[in-house]
């Protein structure tokens, strides 16, 4: 009896600790509410919402609402409103929930019903309705889009009525907009199963229809204008399959396959695959939402099963060997195909010609194919292709010859030749292989390269010399400024002005008659852009010195002064600071014309320009300074650098 009422009490205390325990968490999972602004997935309004807090993250768990409407903006213009209502249980979405969106706008007319103002308006209603267990929808999923006119839905544009089990499509389904009808069924694993009829409002019947079995497709019919036209697909068994989804990497493999067959038909309309789209697009709207808010799986995946091929480790890395070489090749090819500096070198150079010819047949029966499968690989195809059919498609005529032979016109001849690169043995277009693949695309790149060594050369030289003609031009014309300048001040300058002028004119024609003895293009090239930078230098100091008696009678101007004549009883204009204005005229302007005829270099030239203009600058500041000491100093100075110091301008001689 005492053993008894031991175990009983034991009993009790334990069940005391498990309680004490067990509420531990859940006061630490204590649930809260939130009302206030919102964003999710770009739609911003007020929500209404119930979560916990576990470990510093939000789990929403319970009521969930969020929502938005604008009065003022509908009655102004239009108003762009959504509502989103269900539940959530630890993050998931469970239980009945609904989605709406309208874009409306009214017609600013409003009535008085049951004590309430009410305002008609039009536009566009969305609504999807169903259930969710765990995140992912189950039982009978509902989206329409219904055209609303003075609040009343006047057309419909789509409506989708899919049944699910635990995220999986099951039974019928049924997906319209205003032109098209979809009809078909699934398995309980979410398979395609017998038909899927298409149906347009416009005809009788299904307008094309869709076979299933276990998700393969086995044929398409379709029906146009009461010829029924029927299309096999997968009519084999399927050594192997892979389970995917029917979308647009789906219907391109369908359509692939059928090419392979040599089929003249198109496999597809592309009205049931656009269909499909709008559906999805619709649904990952909602899944777009409710994966934002918390863990969510709504994407209504429909499956199909296709014909699989698997790669081997090897054939992956030959495959991305593959589209890199071919990128390389064809920036090649594009490169030269489009010079339109090669294109004019091929009308008079038979190499050039040969050259090019040898580029567009490699773009064409090499590169061209080889585009497709990296297409196909890029679009998640190549897999569910059988690799040897795809070959002999890829190159139906047959795979190139490593042997490329053109045709080019050599001296009014049509004459053929033939282009190989030196390692042709190499390489092997036997098998129908993901090997035989890359060789092609290797042999393609590896030909390119040897052509483009060879035309760059050309072009280089081609460019050299189209270079040289627009360096001649410009060397042309500026001789002729140069004598077009010295003619034009002809009369407005002295004779030790006409003289610097001319020397300069000689020192140009001089170096324009060495830079014609060069027969070297590089070299010739090399001395034309320096003779080009020599000759606007000898210009610009031409044009400085033809300028020199503006220059004075300006400076001229400026050192004059009113000073009061006691003899004449008035105020006279008189020149002052007579030993500045003479140091420049008889001292420096005399040494920068005497530079000039002792044979300048280009880079004295400069020197002396920016001297003259530098002087120039100087004489109008001095004209504003104390210059007492500067006059002083200037009394008995006639050597030029000596000026020059006084100045503060620089000492350096132009000419060593």
């Amino acid at each position: 009896m005492n053993q008894t009422k031991i175990n009983n009490c034991l009993h009790i205390f334990c069940g005391i600790i498990l309680l004490f325990l067990l509420c531990i968490p859940m006061r630490a999972q204590e649930e809260q509410t939130y009302q206030g602004p919102l964003s999710v997935s770009g739609y911003h309004g007020d929500a209404d919402y119930t979560y916990l807090l576990v470990d510093g993250d939000t789990v929403l768990n319970g009521p969930f609402r969020l929502r938005k409407a604008n009065l003022d903006a509908l009655l102004q213009k239009q108003d762009y409103s959504f509502d989103f209502k269900g539940n959530f249980r630890n993050n998931f979405p469970v239980g009945p929930w609904r989605f709406q969106f309208g874009t409306f706008q009214s017609n600013n007319e409003s009535q008085v019903v049951d004590y309430q103002y009410r305002v008609a308006i039009s536009g566009v209603q969305e609504e999807a309705s169903g259930n969710m267990v765990n995140g992912k929808p189950d039982g009978t999923w509902q989206y329409s889009v219904n055209e609303i006119e003075d609040s009343e839905v006047s057309k419909s544009l789509f409506k989708s009525n899919i049944s699910f089990e635990n995220g999986v499509p099951q039974r019928n389904f049924r997906i319209e907009n205003d032109s098209l009808t979809l009809a078909g069924r699934f398995l309980r694993n979410g398979l395609a199963h017998d038909e899927w009829s298409l149906f347009e409002t416009t005809g009788i019947g299904a307008a094309e229809s869709w076979f299933f079995n276990d998700g393969i497709l086995r044929e398409i019919r379709n029906d146009s204008n009461g010829r029924v036209e029927v299309i096999p697909i997968y009519t084999n068994d399927l050594e192997e399959s892979k389970t995917i989804n029917l979308d647009a990497r789906y219907i391109n493999a369908v359509a692939i396959w059928q090419s392979l067959e040599r089929t003249s038909h198109p496999v597809v309309n592309g009205k049931m695959q656009r269909l499909l789209s709008e559906n999805a697009s619709y649904y990952k709207k909602i899944d777009g939402i409710l994966s934002e808010l918390g863990e969510s799986a709504f994407l209504p995946e429909f499956k199909v099963k296709v014909p699989y091929y698997p790669f081997t480790e090897t054939e992956q890395v030959q495959l991305d060997s593959i589209a890199t070489n071919f990128f390389e090749a064809k920036k090649i090819s594009d490169a030269y195909l489009e010079n339109t500096q090669l294109s004019i070198l091929k009308l008079s150079d038979s190499d050039a010609a040969y050259l090019f010819e040898v580029i567009t047949k490699i773009d064409k029966d090499y590169l061209k194919p080889i585009a497709k499968f990296v297409a196909y690989k890029n679009e998640g195809v190549v897999e569910f292709l059988p690799k040897e059919k795809l070959i002999q498609h890829l190159w139906s005529n047959g795979k190139p010859d490593k042997q490329i032979s053109v045709t080019v016109n050599l001296d009014s001849t049509m004459t053929e030749r033939a282009f190989e690169i030196d390692n042709v043995a190499d390489f092997n277009f036997v098998n129908n292989d993901v090997n035989v693949l890359k060789q092609i695309t290797d042999y393609a790149l590896h030909s390119l390269l040897k052509v483009e060594s060879l035309l760059n050369k050309k072009l280089i030289n081609q460019q050299r010399q189209q270079e040289l003609i627009a360096i001649e031009e410009d060397l042309i014309s500026k001789n002729k400024q140069l004598q077009q300048l010295i003619d034009s001040t002809n009369n407005t300058i002295s004779n030790s002005q006409k003289n610097a002028l001319q020397q300069l004119k000689q020192l140009a024609d001089n170096k324009l008659s060495d830079y014609s003895s060069i027969d070297e293009i590089k070299t010739k090239l090399d001395r034309g852009q320096e003779l080009t930078i020599c000759y606007r230098t000898f210009l610009d100091l031409a044009k400085s010195i033809s300028v020199l008696p503006e220059k004075w009678e300006s400076i001229q101007k400026n050192y004059q002064d009113r000073i009061w004549n006691p003899f004449m009883a008035t105020l006279m204009d008189e020149e002052v600071k007579k030993r500045i204005t003479g140091s420049y005229r008889r001292v420096l302007v005399p040494y920068y014309l005497e530079q000039v005829n002792t044979e300048l270099t280009c880079a004295e030239a400069k020197k002396l320009d920016l001297l003259i203009q530098s002087t120039y600058q100087r004489m109008l500041e001095l004209r504003i300074e104390n210059t007492s000491k500067l006059e002083r100093k200037l009394r008995k100075a006639t050597d030029p650098e000596v000026v020059l110091e006084l100045f503060g301008l620089t000492t350096e001689k132009p000419r060593k």
